[in-house]
């Protein structure tokens, strides 16, 4: 077992949206989006999705350029280099109609915190962001399968059980409620928070409210 591990949970993540327009070469064209490599994004029409889309599904950006990008259905690494060809686009059949829009999953990484005692988050916003935050946690389905994670993304129930969890800022020592989360309004800060980790097995985070910005999430999992 690892006594200390660092990951990765957003990377300078917001809920930013745009409108694009989708080729039959499976490019996706939106002028100075703004999107990286690995971004999670779901899109939607006010008509007909391209064939190959589909609303509510989550998507991974590569092949990133300044207007264009694709998309793939798998996890995009972060440090993907465009055009190394181990990525499969979606196969984009037609161009669709009505307006096409993106917008940044609100959703961070999954991470499974079940070996250890001790979870450390640090929070960076940056670019005036204005957004709520909100840690989230599950524990393992026993009863189905060990590895399972929840889909923080979709509503709580018996077969999808999670919840929001409460935070210690590590300046104070003060309590955050999970379902209040952390707020930045328009001043950048960097701040640390602990997640009480015990019985839990995978930790997550929430954009629940955003109109400006970004923020990077890294967690430290270590045990005493």
């Amino acid at each position: 077992m690892r006594d200390v591990v660092e990951y990765p949970i957003m990377i300078k993540q917001g809920l930013s949206t745009a409108n694009f327009t989708a080729a039959t070469t499976d490019i996706i064209t939106s002028n100075t989006h703004g999107l990286q490599n690995g971004d999670a994004v779901v899109v939607s029409s006010t008509t007909t999705l391209p064939a190959g889309l589909a609303a509510s599904t989550v998507y991974y950006v590569f092949d990133v350029t300044a207007n264009t990008f694709k998309l793939s259905a798998t996890p995009v690494p972060r440090n993907y280099i465009i055009g190394r060809g181990d990525i499969q686009a979606v196969n984009i059949t037609n161009t669709g109609t009505g307006t096409h829009t993106f917008v940044e999953h609100d959703i961070g990484r999954n991470i499974y915190c079940g070996d250890f005692r001790h979870a450390v988050v640090s929070v960076n916003t940056s670019n005036s962001a204005n957004l709520t935050l909100k840690f989230v946690g599950a524990v393992a389905d026993a009863y189905n399968n060990l590895d399972a994670c929840p889909d923080f993304s979709a509503s709580q129930s018996n077969s999808n059980a999670w919840d929001y969890v409460e935070v210690y800022d590590l300046e104070d020592g003060s309590a955050i409620d999970g379902d209040t989360g952390i707020s930045p309004a328009g001043t950048d800060d960097q701040r640390m928070f602990e997640i009480n980790t015990n019985g839990l097995d995978w930790i997550n985070c929430i954009i629940t409210a955003w109109s400006a910005g970004d923020v990077t999430v890294t967690v430290k999992l270590y045990n005493d």
